[in-house]
C-alpha cells in the first residue's frame, strides 16, 4: 500500500511539472514571433556576446515603398552579414508613424525590435501621437533627400522669383501641396511662410506622389517634396524645378537648381532641416547593445546594396548615430515641434515636453 502511495504521489508530481510546462509554452506561443512577453523595459542582462542571438527587426512606420521603407530595407540587408543574424525590415504604417513608435516602445528594450522613422517622427511629441521625444531614442540615420519647390513643366512660372513675386503679388492665392501635415517638407513650407512671407493656400494629400500627381493635375500651382520623390517627374518634363531648400545648389541630370537661400536669405539662419530616413532604438536599451548595433550600421553603410540606394533616391548618405545623430534629431526637434505650434497644428505646448524655442 506505501509503494503504491509512493508512485501516485510521483506521478502527481510528473503531472503538475508537465501542466505547468505546458502553460509557460502556451504563453510564450501567444506573443509575437520574435518578441518578449516580459514586456517594455532594459535588456541590462545582456552581455555583447549574447546578442544578437535571434533575427533582430525594423519596424518601419511608413508604407512600403517610400524613402523610409527602402532605406530601412537596404541597411537591412547590409547589417545582416555582420551581425550574423536576419535582420527582417517589414512595415506597420498608422497614425502618421506612431501606432509602430508605440509598438517598438513597448517591446522589451533589447535591440531586437527598432523602429523604421524619418524626421516626421520628431513632431510626434507635440502632435499628441506618442508620449515621448527625441531625448527618449537613439538615432541611427542613413540618409536624406533635399526638398524641392517645382511646379507644372505648363506653369507660367519659369523660375522661383517669378512664383515668389506673384505669391507677394496676391498672398493665399496660389496653392501648394507638401505632402501629409507636419512632415519636413511641410515644415519647410511653413517656416517659410512664417518667415519671408510665402504665404499659399495649403493642400493636404496622403503622401508625396499625390501631392506630385495634383502638380501635374493643375489641382495645386505648387509641390514642395523630395527630389528623390520627384526626380522622374523632372527628368521626364513633367515637373520644372525652381528651388530646393538649402543655402546651396543641387546638381541634378546636367543643370543645377538654385538655393531657396539666393532669393531668400533669411532663410540661411534656420537651416539646416535635412530629410532624414533610418530606425532608432529607445535611449534606455543597453549600451553594449547600442555599440554592436552601431559597429554594425557603420558596415552596413559602406555596403553596395546602401550605396545603390542613394543613387536611386538622389539622397545624400550620413551615416550617423551616437552623439551626433542625437544633436542632430534635438536641434530639428525644435524647428519642427514650436513650427507646428505656432502654425496651430500641435496638441501640445512644445514648453511642457521640455522643447525649448530655437
Amino acid at each position: 500500500m506505501k509503494q503504491t502511495k509512493r508512485i501516485m504521489r510521483l506521478v502527481s508530481c510528473f503531472l503538475l511539472v508537465a501542466v505547468l510546462a505546458a502553460c509557460q509554452e502556451a504563453n510564450n506561443s501567444s506573443a509575437p514571433a520574435g518578441s518578449d512577453s516580459a514586456g517594455a523595459g532594459s535588456g541590462d542582462t545582456f552581455t555583447k556576446a549574447d546578442w544578437p542571438t535571434r533575427p533582430v527587426n525594423i519596424i518601419v512606420y511608413s508604407s512600403a515603398g517610400g524613402s523610409t521603407d527602402l532605406a530601412n530595407r537596404a541597411i537591412a540587408k547590409g547589417m545582416k552579414d555582420s551581425l550574423n543574424v536576419d535582420v527582417i525590415a517589414s512595415n506597420m504604417p498608422g497614425a502618421l508613424g506612431g501606432t509602430a513608435v508605440n509598438y517598438v516602445w513597448n517591446q522589451r528594450h533589447d535591440g531586437y525590435r527598432m523602429v523604421g522613422v524619418s524626421e516626421g517622427a520628431l513632431g510626434h511629441g507635440v502632435l499628441g501621437l506618442h508620449t515621448t521625444t527625441a531625448k527618449d531614442w537613439e538615432y541611427f540615420m542613413v540618409g536624406g533627400t533635399p526638398g524641392i519647390i517645382a511646379v507644372s513643366a505648363e506653369s507660367e512660372y519659369q523660375t522661383f522669383s517669378d512664383l515668389y513675386q506673384a505669391i507677394k503679388n496676391e498672398p493665399g492665392k496660389l496653392k501648394i501641396a507638401t505632402s501629409v501635415p507636419g512632415c519636413i517638407w511641410n515644415v519647410q513650407w511653413l517656416l517659410t511662410k512664417k518667415l519671408a512671407g510665402f504665404d499659399t493656400q495649403f493642400v493636404p494629400y496622403p503622401g508625396s506622389f499625390p501631392s506630385q500627381t495634383a502638380a501635374l493635375s493643375g489641382e495645386v500651382d505648387i509641390v514642395w517634396t523630395g527630389l528623390g520623390e520627384q526626380s522622374e517627374f523632372i527628368k521626364g518634363d513633367k515637373l520644372r524645378a525652381l528651388a530646393v531648400f538649402s543655402d546651396t545648389a543641387v546638381d541634378f541630370e546636367g543643370g543645377s537648381i538654385p538655393p531657396i537661400t539666393d532669393f531668400i536669405p533669411e532663410l540661411k539662419s534656420s537651416m539646416p532641416i535635412n530629410q532624414f530616413v533610418g530606425f532608432a532604438l529607445p535611449s534606455d536599451t543597453p549600451k553594449k547593445v547600442l555599440d554592436a548595433v552601431g559597429e554594425s550600421f557603420e558596415v552596413a553603410m559602406q555596403s553596395e546594396v546602401v550605396k545603390q540606394f542613394g543613387e536611386a533616391k538622389y539622397s545624400k548618405l550620413y551615416g550617423w548615430h551616437g552623439d551626433a545623430a542625437k544633436q542632430v534629431a534635438l536641434t530639428q526637434e525644435k524647428v519642427f515641434a514650436w513650427t507646428l505650434w505656432d502654425a496651430g497644428l500641435a496638441k501640445k505646448d512644445p514648453k511642457e515636453l521640455g522643447i525649448e524655442r530655437p
